[in-house]
């Protein structure tokens, strides 16, 4: 908002994904093909989903008309269709699509040609990963998810000296994410006699998974040690970080980037990864945080072991997490770029109308 830029977000409505709050420029509108709810599915019935994209259409192009935006960003579009994206390129609206999973939104023969028209990257994974399925974005920019405000502006807590590792987990709890990897671990440092304590936040994407995961910790004879806290809030998650010592982010799939490692970095806390796809940009090795094995429990363990018996370089990596993820993945580098590349298209746009010039001091900016 500081750049001029005035959001208008356009969206669907998943009340399963908790609440939230009634923001006027906020329209949940939109209907998806299908949900994200315990995994992704499409509509099984095919008039229901024809009926869904007219009307998903005929809702953009009401709010297109009624606010004539000066910019358009994009998101994930897996469950609403490339319609969509095809309605806001025709009208010749600087549009930028941001990328923020390890997966193309539509194949290459789809991408729009038109000049007004830009991907942004979550990560250098994400876009190398396009490149090489044949996408022509060689010359469109990384832009990092940002922190938020909370994880930004609050002091972290660094004076946890106990004799027991707090351990963190933050995500859904699914097999990709590796969260069984993790316990494996947890009954390695058992064995080994050191104390830990776990911290699990975040919701099950599979009730299966979650009670194997139980099952297992109460077979292993580590049930006492966990805590298991479900989706936490802003407000939740400021208080989870500030309670640990190190985040395990475990994953055994590709991530796009790994925005826990860069929220825990930000808050103190030292992030353990797999470093999978976009997740390993996050992460230099001994300097401010630590990578381990993927699908390993033991070099999981012994990661966890060099923590709890190296405090005072545990602290360094904490310093010079902190001082990295606030300066890299900040609000304001993530929209200073989106802000560039916008006024770049506008340029573009100009140039197509035979226009002179593209400075531009207010936008109506539609995301969705």
């Amino acid at each position: 908002m500081a750049r001029g830029y005035s959001a208008y977000v356009l969206c669907s409505d998943q009340p399963y994904l908790g609440r939230c709050g009634d923001d006027p420029q906020v329209n949940r509108s939109l209907e998806l093909l299908g949900s994200y709810e315990n995994g992704i599915s499409r509509l099984s019935d095919q008039n229901e989903e024809y009926r869904r994209i007219a009307s998903n259409q005929q809702r953009l192009e009401k709010v297109l008309d009624a606010l004539a935006p000066q910019a358009c960003l994009v998101g994930n579009l897996d469950l609403l269709g490339t319609k969509l994206l095809k309605q806001i390129n025709d009208r010749g609206i600087p549009t930028v699509q941001h990328v923020g999973f390890m997966a193309a939104p539509f194949g290459p023969q789809d991408y729009p040609t038109v000049n007004t028209y830009r991907m942004a990257f979550a990560s250098r994974e994400v876009k190398r990963l396009l490149i090489a399925q044949g996408f022509p974005v060689g010359h469109h920019p990384v832009v990092h998810p940002p922190l938020g405000t909370a994880m930004t502006e609050i002091k972290p807590t660094l004076a946890r000296q106990t004799q027991q590792l707090r351990i963190g987990y933050s995500g859904l709890l699914m097999h990709s994410k590796g969260v069984h990897t993790l316990f494996e671990a947890c009954v390695i440092l058992k064995q080994r006699g050191i104390p830990y304590q776990l911290d699990l936040a975040g919701k099950a994407f599979s009730p299966d998974y979650t009670t194997q995961l139980q099952h297992y910790a109460s077979q292993q004879g580590i049930e006492h040690t966990l805590r298991w806290l479900g989706f936490l809030e802003e407000d939740g998650m400021t208080q989870f970080y500030q309670e640990l010592d190190v985040l395990v982010f475990p994953s055994l799939h590709p991530e796009s980037f790994g925005m826990v490692v860069a929220e825990a970095m930000a808050q103190g806390v030292v992030p353990i990864s797999s470093g999978v796809g976009g997740a390993f940009e996050v992460i230099t090795h001994g300097i401010n945080g630590l990578l381990c094995e993927p699908g390993s429990g033991e070099s999981v363990a012994n990661a966890l072991e060099w923590c709890c018996t190296h405090r005072k370089q545990l602290k360094m990596l904490a310093h010079n997490g902190i001082r990295h993820a606030r300066a890299q993945y900040s609000c304001a580098q993530s929209s200073q770029l989106l802000d560039h590349t916008f006024r770049e298209l506008a340029a573009n746009a100009s140039k197509q109308a035979g226009n002179q010039g593209s400075s531009i001091s207010r936008q109506e900016q539609i995301i969705f």
